[in-house]
């Protein structure tokens, strides 16, 4: 072989091997840079920052009533928590599996530490075209996105990671609000979310959900009990409502859980005061909070005519009575005590 056929046999070695390697750093590119599991780990650091928005930008994350309804999740499931104030920390973040399922798509495994609970997810993700020649871009096949259905009971409001909400601003439009609601709530998956309500006047355990799986429905429940100050605003109610019945001046006060019958003639106005009022408790009741049976005593102060005599004598007496009733919180957050109860001497 003559000189120049060496040094060309030498040259194409070079370069099949300069081709070889380039299609070997382009693979390995694909694979560590441009790959399924790249994507999703942007994904994933994107929760870890704190931005909502920049996640929800990645293809195949946002998900429409559509996507919804075929995952078989509520079509009306609200967005609002899809924002930065509700995400929890993320960390140690490990791509664990990546499997081709067919057609290019892969199932794509992380673990995580989400504040603090160890988790692990799958993900969905299909091709979605190519960037430059070689180097592939990827989509979401199924939405990251998860709904929690969660049951408020005996409340209206309530805090997601510390986020203030109004099951009336997240409810379907034709959703009353009532003494127990349920809404349904889009979330980022994976997520460690921890709902509760804790109000001046209401508060309840904390309910803590790693929302691991994307497109799915998580449960969570939190019920609200009344705090000490609802019930000394509860008792102030009650008292105002038994003081506007002493102010009537009949012998029996409409409306109210105390009065008296007299033979004689009455002479003059009745006159009612409070000498005990009833201690309030409160529960939970099917519609409002309530107010168990309770005792306390009014006093009557009377002039009367004898039928027999015609003389006129000032009669007082206290009055037992059992009272009960029902509290109502309402819109403008006052409070609405009606109470009901009768005479036991």
């Amino acid at each position: 072989m003559s000189e120049k056929s060496k040094l060309l046999v030498t040259w194409l070695v070079v370069g099949v091997l300069l081709v070889v390697s380039a299609f070997a750093a382009i693979g390995a590119l694909n694979r560590d840079v441009y790959g399924p599991g790249a994507f999703v780990g942007t994904y994933l650091s994107e929760l870890a920052e704190k931005d909502a928005a920049a996640a929800l930008a990645m293809p195949g994350v946002e998900i429409s009533k559509t996507d919804l309804k075929a995952a078989g999740l509520p079509e009306g499931a609200s967005g609002a928590l899809l924002r930065n104030a509700t995400l929890g920390s993320i960390e140690e973040i490990t791509e664990i599996a990546d499997e081709e399922v067919g057609d290019g798509v892969h199932e794509v495994t992380f673990s995580y530490e989400a504040d603090g609970v160890y988790g692990e997810s799958t993900f969905t993700v299909a091709p979605n075209g190519t960037r430059f020649p070689l180097i592939p871009t990827w989509k979401f096949e199924v939405s990251p996105v998860a709904v929690v259905n969660l049951s408020v009971e005996h409340a209206t409001a309530f805090t997601v990671n510390g986020f203030d909400v109004d099951t009336r601003a997240v409810a379907p439009a034709e959703q009353k609000p009532a003494f127990d609601n349920i809404v349904n709530l889009q979330v980022f998956a994976p997520g460690h979310y921890t709902f509760e309500t804790s109000t001046d006047l209401l508060e309840s355990e904390q309910e803590k959900v790693l929302v691991d799986v994307p497109s799915d429905m998580h449960e969570a429940a939190v019920t609200a009990g009344p705090t000490a100050e609802f019930v000394e605003k509860a008792q102030e109610a009650v008292d105002a409502a038994l003081d506007t019945c002493a102010e009537q001046v009949v012998l029996q006060p409409t409306g109210c859980p105390f009065g008296i019958v007299i033979d004689d003639r009455v002479d003059g106005e009745p006159t009612w005061s409070m000498d005990d009022y009833p201690e309030v408790t409160l529960e939970a009741g099917a519609e409002s909070w309530l107010i168990p049976s309770t005792t306390g005593t009014a006093r009557i102060d009377v002039d009367v005519q004898s039928l027999f005599d015609g003389s006129i004598t000032n009669y007082k007496d206290d009055v037992d009575f059992t009272m009960d009733g029902q509290i109502y919180l309402l819109s403008d957050g006052s409070m609405q005590a009606l109470v009901t109860g009768e005479p036991t001497s």
